[in-house]
């Protein structure tokens, strides 16, 4: 399944990482420093459209700026596990 993180941006839920909560205005310069598993810069999207960042989603490649707060994002990600699950969460009854 997919998640809208903003802007017209959807990825794909198994390609994220994690997604953290920015509470304050964020450098985004910061990101470009940070390497990946293979030693490479990662790769940023910013989807803020000029606004502020609320959260940051962390994948193999790319590290996307998005505006929907985490906690949204968050519950997007796990409404489409239900979804896919069954509505058990993956659990065996």
């Amino acid at each position: 399944m997919f998640v809208h993180l903003g802007g017209r941006c959807l990825i794909r839920t198994d390609e994220i990482i994690a997604i953290f909560s920015v509470k304050n205005n964020v450098n985004k310069n910061f990101f470009k420093e940070l390497k990946n598993v293979e030693g490479n810069s990662y790769k940023i999207e910013d989807l803020t459209e000029e606004t502020a960042a609320d959260s940051i989603i962390l994948t193999k490649e790319k590290i996307y700026l998005s505006a929907i707060s985490a906690t949204t994002l968050q519950k997007r990600v796990n409404e489409n596990l239900i979804y896919n699950n069954g509505g058990n969460n993956g659990r065996e009854e």
